[in-house]
């Protein structure tokens, strides 16, 4: 059951992942991005990037238990690693393109950061 549920979670964080990417270098200059991906969310690249690991946290998890414990330590360095850079990536489009740039946006998870 595992398998049915966290697969295809793992395939759409790994598509929207590799979207924001490619748009990102496809961007001339430094500017706001303005793909749907970045209307509400800073750095939706790096809210993939955690999804990612925790599928895969549940994906690998041992006979007999829910997660993979080595994974979530992983995820935990994941989400505060990035966390920050999201939080720094916020400051400094407000400081290059004003508060309008980032009004209402998360850093990285949305509802939450």
């Amino acid at each position: 059951m595992r398998t049915w549920i966290w697969v295809p979670v793992f395939l759409m964080a790994s598509g929207v992942q590799h979207d924001c990417h490619y748009y990102l270098s496809t961007l001339k200059t430094y500017t706001v991005p303005t793909h749907p991906a970045f209307s509400r969310v800073v750095s939706p690249h790096y809210t993939a990037e955690c999804v990612i690991y925790l599928s895969l946290a549940f994906l690998a998890a041992p006979q007999g238990q829910l997660v993979n414990k080595t994974l979530v330590c992983a995820l935990s360095f994941i989400v505060s690693n990035l966390g920050t850079t999201a939080h720094i990536t916020k400051g400094w489009y407000q400081r290059k393109f004003g508060e309008d740039s980032v009004r209402g946006k998360w850093r990285m998870i949305p509802f939450l950061f």
